[in-house]
């Protein structure tokens, strides 16, 4: 399987998709507010960021990354 623009470009915004909804989840927030603050976080900024390859990595660390983000910790 050849990594396209395109395939790499779906698997970001299946990543987003799923981050956004199983954080509002965890946080009770909507999802259009999760949604928000999502793409304005770091995480958002290295995940569409191709050359960082985090679209690459594993769900879990990313989404510890962003859980991270929200509550502050570095």
């Amino acid at each position: 399987m050849e990594l396209t623009e395109t395939l790499i470009d779906g698997a970001i915004d299946s990543i987003t998709g799923f981050m956004v909804a199983r954080a509002a989840k965890q946080y009770h927030e909507p999802i259009t507010k999760m949604m928000e603050r999502f793409l304005l976080s770091n995480t958002y900024k290295l995940l569409s960021d191709k050359d960082t390859g985090l679209y690459w990595d594993s769900l879990s660390e990313t989404y510890a990354m962003l859980i991270n983000e929200i509550e502050g910790r570095s």
